[in-house]
């Protein structure tokens, strides 16, 4: 019976604890997106320089290429990590996948011969889906993320300017998942320290900030370039 109780009381509290984070910030994932944010927008100025402006700059190549895995296993993590703390995590997933399907339809109207059907939105979106009935695995998740990596990764059906197929990536959100559940549910761990915060402020705006960051950089690449003799 005492065995009991203390296994109940400690279920309570990690479901309070839960609770409690699912309605406030995790200080080092906004870090961790902010990071992620800004190897974003380097890449895709980059890009634009590239396919706008004639930059010679191979962003096939191995250290762009490892720029960009970086950047997108930061995204994942940080998804993963944040949907173990989620008291919603279907209106999440939806919302993000609602952002998606906008991006789609923008670039259809852009190039229908190059529109994105499946990008980082699409992916992190039915990831979370994914991620819904997997959150019973805990940590277990850790160690099946991993092994869904080492699946291969199809070819994009059609010309595409982004494509990341739910498998293997969805091993990353799942890694960050066991992650999540292993530090903020069995640990209760937490970073304060106010230094930190300033630097998550980016990174509680992640998805905005994606959604507008092209437009911005586009808009500044270009008055840069016209009062540029």
């Amino acid at each position: 019976i005492l065995a009991i109780t203390q296994s109940n009381r400690a279920s309570s509290a990690h479901s309070q604890y839960t609770d409690v984070m699912a309605k406030e910030r995790i200080t080092e994932i906004d870090v961790l997106r902010t990071i992620a944010i800004v190897m974003m927008i380097i890449y895709h100025t980059a890009f634009d320089l590239r396919s706008f402006y004639s930059w010679d700059i191979d962003l096939f190549g191995r250290s762009w290429e490892v720029f960009r895995v970086i950047t997108v296993s930061a995204f994942l993590l940080a998804s993963g990590m944040s949907s173990q703390l989620s008291s919603r995590p279907l209106r999440r997933a939806a919302i993000v996948l609602g952002y998606a399907l906008l991006i789609s339809a923008v670039t259809y109207i852009y190039d229908p011969n190059t529109f994105i059907y499946f990008g980082i939105l699409h992916c992190i979106g039915f990831g979370m889906l994914l991620l819904i009935p997997l959150k019973k695995l805990k940590e277990f998740c850790i160690p099946l993320g991993v092994a869904i990596l080492f699946l291969p990764t199809p070819n994009p059906l059609a010309p595409t300017l982004d494509f990341y197929p739910l498998f293997p990536w969805v091993g990353l959100m799942m890694i960050g998942a066991g992650i999540g559940h292993f530090l903020y549910i069995r640990n209760s761990f937490i970073i304060h320290n106010s230094k930190f915060k300033i630097l998550a402020l980016p990174g509680r705006y992640a998805l905005l900030i994606y959604m507008v960051h092209q437009p911005i950089l586009l808009g500044i690449l270009y008055a840069v370039f016209s009062l540029t003799p």
